[in-house]
């Protein structure tokens, strides 16, 4: 689901959370802003999500609030419990502007509620009530504001991460990839105690479910500058341990550095615009394009046995093999590429070509123009018929020459198609004439 990012303050002035601040008036419920929504708050990054703690019925609160707005509730967990709000843009779109999550208290109060969290810079808490004006503050105006009892504050001023005690890492190992995660989106450090947490328990790492791990690595991958942070996971052992079928090669470094060092070569400058939508279009509900061909570094040969452990879809795990089996075409191509070389290439990857060029391009050494040879082609020739669409179809053939459903339609579709994109048949016309020999031709056989 892709939605825009809006700072607290827009989103604080929305509507629906005020009302939710007058329901939950009403009702005699403290709400709390808490973990990750505080973080983002004091950091003034934009979000498109808001999360809420209470201390009782969070399911049947959650429930009751949506029934007075104009928004979807849909239960994630019953323990603890757990609720989402999701409220719709007005208008035509059906697109969601916002989510907000209720949870209940895992522990007896709030302040044994954030002692539980992952981190200490997402174990804070600003009652409700208090949470706009803390949008129009300092960092360190709103101190007097916050909830804070592992020193959250602190660490989010020193750009450190670390765990709030050595049993939250116990209760959910999967928080020893999490650290890496936060260390990558928010360009932090990891603190020496945290390390040592890490390297103490990694082992535990294996009773947690890979779908949760592939999750983590993932959004890992997906930062601009994820290289250093994977060489991390690589130190303390924690990258093999999630991907045993990982390929760490000195080769697939390279590649991953070179790639985000200069992920869109000068030589695609005309294009970069339409390169940036393709990178970031999603594969299923896992990731982007651009977090997939990193990965794709590291698969070898064949991307199938990381995509069978992480479980990912069959979509993701086909456009990582068109991606190492595209380039290892290109190089074949290459020390003679012709126009019809190029064509047939196209054609062959023709929903991944950006991304075997870009893919090859971080893997090896290619000529500039061969690269905006292939790129223009692609533009000025093979897109133009694309949009011009099949000239015939089946259902033309089989009208036209009395033909029966089945091998020989495909074949002359084929055939035709061939012609149309060597330039050798440009209308309806030619195409039904040129039709019309090869079923003479394949009546005298």
């Amino acid at each position: 689901m892709n939605r825009s990012s809006h700072t607290f303050r827009e989103l604080f002035h929305h509507p629906t959370v005020e009302a939710l601040g007058n329901f939950a008036k009403k009702r005699g419920v403290e709400l709390y802003l808490v973990g990750g929504s505080v973080r983002d708050l004091l950091l003034e990054r934009q979000t498109t999500d808001i999360d809420f703690a209470l201390a009782s019925d969070a399911i049947a609160f959650s429930k009751a609030f949506t029934a007075s707005v104009r928004a979807t509730c849909i239960v994630l967990e019953e323990n603890p419990a757990t609720a989402r709000v999701v409220v719709k843009q007005s208008g035509a779109s059906d697109a969601a502007w916002l989510s907000m999550d209720f949870t209940q208290f895992r522990a007896a109060s709030l302040t044994e509620d954030l002692r539980l969290r992952d981190l200490t810079i997402n174990a804070m808490a600003i009652a409700f009530e208090n949470a706009w004006t803390v949008t129009k503050q300092t960092r360190e105006q709103n101190a007097f504001h916050v909830i804070d009892p592992c020193g959250g504050m602190n660490d989010l001023a020193a750009g450190l991460l670390q765990f709030p005690s050595e049993i939250v890492v116990q209760e959910d190992p999967l928080r020893l990839l999490r650290i890496y995660r936060f260390a990558a989106q928010l360009n932090f450090q990891i603190s020496e105690s945290a390390f040592a947490l890490v390297v103490k328990h990694r082992l535990l790492l294996s009773n947690v479910a890979i779908e949760r791990c592939r999750d983590e690595l993932i959004k890992i991958f997906k930062v601009k500058k994820a290289y250093p942070y994977l060489r991390q996971l690589e130190t303390v052992g924690l990258l093999r341990q999630v991907v045993p079928s990982i390929r760490e090669t000195d080769n697939a470094w390279r590649s991953l550095a070179a790639f985000e060092k200069s992920p869109i070569p000068t030589a695609f400058d005309a294009y970069r615009n339409k390169i940036n939508d393709y990178l970031r279009e999603e594969l299923g509900a896992e990731t982007d394009r651009c977090s997939f061909i990193k990965l794709s570094f590291f698969s070898g040969d064949d991307p199938s046995s990381i995509g069978k452990h992480l479980r990912l879809s069959r979509k993701t795990v086909l456009f990582m093999a068109n991606l190492i089996s595209g380039s290892t075409e290109l190089t074949r191509i290459m020390p003679q590429l012709t126009q019809k070389r190029i064509i047939g290439f196209l054609r062959t990857y023709m929903s991944d070509w950006w991304g075997v060029l870009l893919y090859a391009t971080a893997s090896w050494t290619i000529d500039s123009a061969v690269l905006k040879q292939i790129a223009d082609t692609y533009y000025e020739y093979i897109l133009p018929i694309r949009k011009q669409g099949r000239l015939i179809t089946g259902s033309d053939l089989i009208q036209t020459f009395h033909l029966k459903e089945g091998k020989q339609i495909g074949n002359l579709l084929k055939e035709i198609e061939d012609r149309q994109f060597a330039g050798e048949i440009r209308t309806r016309e030619e195409a039904l004439a040129a039709a019309a020999v090869l079923v003479r031709q394949s009546n005298r056989l």
